[in-house]
């Protein structure tokens, strides 16, 4: 089984994703890191800035198709995983790309209070903008029921360290060694 870490940016995915490769075992896969190392190292934001978030959200859809048969593997998920974009340009939940995530594991929504995350991510050069016309606070409301119906599990990482968060989830799912 997969354990898949989903949730919004800064909320401290690829942290808690090596804590709980530390008690499991299990290797962690970034599903960023892997959109970087596919592109030849490229960053993000400068792959979003020359291709679009469209073709971003595509090459995660194809990211998603290759880990498809995965096993015992823990994903950590770019906070855009689950969605797409309409013929508009706005963020729709994903549904080709949910499917394939419930298929390969249990999904973990890791939440934070929303100030913190805000603050967090507020001039971090090394994350794409979101939008040029949208605050992050407005797209993370947008956001929020979309990742809580996407989970199988939610966890509050406010005030935790993220050895109690992967110990939490450990527990939720049974598998700890």
């Amino acid at each position: 089984m997969n354990i898949i870490l989903i949730g919004p940016r800064g909320v401290g995915k690829s942290k808690i994703s090596r804590s709980l490769a530390k008690l499991t075992g299990q290797p962690a896969i970034s599903t960023d890191a892997i959109a970087v190392y596919e592109n030849g190292g490229v960053s993000i934001p400068s792959f979003v800035e020359k291709n679009g978030w469209r073709n971003f959200r595509d090459l995660e859809y194809s990211i998603l198709l290759k880990l498809a048969n995965a096993d015992g593997i823990i994903l950590d998920c770019g906070g855009g995983i689950i969605f797409d974009l309409d013929e508009h340009g706005n963020e729709i939940l994903s549904q080709k790309k949910l499917s394939i995530l419930r298929k390969i594991g249990r999904i973990i929504l890791l939440d934070r209070d929303f100030d913190e995350l805000v603050e967090k991510v507020v001039g971090d050069k090394t994350r794409p903008d979101l939008s040029k016309s949208k605050e992050y606070s407005e797209i993370l409301l947008r956001r929020l029921p979309h990742y809580q119906e996407s989970a199988h599990f939610k966890i509050d990482t406010t005030d935790l360290r993220k050895e109690e968060i992967a110990e939490k989830i450990l527990l939720w799912l049974r598998i700890k060694k």
